[in-house]
């Protein structure tokens, strides 16, 4: 027993002789995994949908939150609760995806969860839809 605690301890002492020393350039990662600053972002081209009565836009927007480390986007489409339709906003919020996949040089797109749907009150009273999806993009 004394003889393998023996060879036990200078094994020991020799590894300790040969451990490499690790360079702090190589800690350093450049994207902090940490790091989940949002950049909100509000399209230029929003593909908003045009009412079919009266020839004009419907009252919606469009707004992404892009989660750069991530390659995560929640991206929500909104309009007035009485031309909301989950049809309208799930055609405005792919125009809007492949455009931003176009200008931030991505391959494709994958959605992480289903689609949620929710109406409220705003500020104002005015009753509102909201229907936010949540994407993962690849490189």
């Amino acid at each position: 027993m004394k003889k393998f605690l023996a060879i036990l301890a200078c094994m020991a002492a020799v590894s300790c002789f040969y451990a490499q020393e690790a360079s702090t350039e190589e800690l350093v990662n450049p994207k902090n995994p940490m790091d989940r600053t949002v950049q909100v972002i509000t399209p230029e081209n929003q593909h908003i949908p045009t009412n079919l009565q009266t020839g004009k836009p419907k009252p919606a927007s469009v707004r992404i939150e892009y989660i750069e480390n991530y390659d995560e986007v929640h991206i929500y489409y909104t309009c007035l609760d009485v031309a909301f339709t989950s049809d309208d906003g799930t055609e405005t919020t792919r125009a809007c995806l492949e455009d931003f996949r176009v200008a931030h040089d991505y391959v494709r797109y994958s959605y992480i969860k289903r689609d949620k749907t929710r109406h409220y009150k705003d500020d104002r009273g005015l009753k509102m839809g909201e229907m936010l999806c949540i994407v993962k993009f690849y490189r």
